[in-house]
Order: C-alpha cells, then structure tokens, then sequence
C-alpha cells in the first residue's frame, strides 16, 4: 500500500453517492475542507449500478410494451418493433457516464479532495 502525504481536512466523506455528494458539496460551500473518498465509481450505486440505469431499462420496457397494448386503440406497426440491445446498452452506459463526469465536475468546482479508495476508521479518539 502506497501512503500519501498527511492532509488537513475539516470534513471527510466516505462515500460518493448521491448523500456523500450533497453532504460534501453542502460543508465546501460553508467553507469546510472536504475530502471525499470513494471505493468504487463517482455517482454511488443509485447513479451506476441501482436507480438511473433500472429506470432507463424500465422505461424502454414499458416503452415496448405499452406499443404493443395500443394495437387494441388504433395503432398499427407495433408488431414490427424490434430492439437492438447493444446499441440500446451503450447510450444506457453513456447516459450513466456522462453522470459521473457531472458528479465529477461539481466535486472540481466545489474544490474537494476526491480519493479513489477504500476508507476506515484506525482510532476511536
């Protein structure tokens, strides 16, 4: 393990979800020092694995089926309808990266030290 020059901070956050995005956005624009150190990927589950890319998918599904309910009001063609889901799958993954370059940047603006790695606790005092 590579050790990095000791720091002063007033405020760290472990995590760079949504909450940890806020929590530390909030204490910088008080004038804290903020660290914000994140294990995984800037965005937090909601943004990469959880909420965005399961509405995305739920909403193309529901997209698809709703066309095929309409058949029974009028509208023809639905039954042609098909889903190309690599393509499908890159603009999903792009709309979730194109996210965590805007959580990027407001961690720049908001001037926090942000850290890709694990954090924990080594003292109680």
């Amino acid at each position: 393990m590579v050790e990095a020059a000791a720091q002063e901070f007033d405020y760290i956050v472990i995590g760079a979800g949504s909450g940890g995005m806020a929590s530390g956005r909030r204490a910088a624009a008080m004038g804290k020092r903020v660290c914000m150190i994140e294990n995984r990927v800037i965005g937090g589950t909601c943004v990469n694995v959880g909420c965005v890319p399961k509405k995305v998918m739920f909403n193309l599904a529901n997209f698809l089926e709703e066309a095929h309910a309409m058949k029974g009001y009028g509208v023809n063609g639905a039954d042609g309808i098909t889903l190309d889901f690599p393509a499908f799958k890159a603009k999903r993954d792009g709309y979730v990266q194109r996210l965590n370059g805007i959580f990027r940047n407001n961690v720049n603006k908001a001037l926090i030290k942000y850290v890709e790695g694990t954090a924990s606790f080594v003292s109680s005092t």
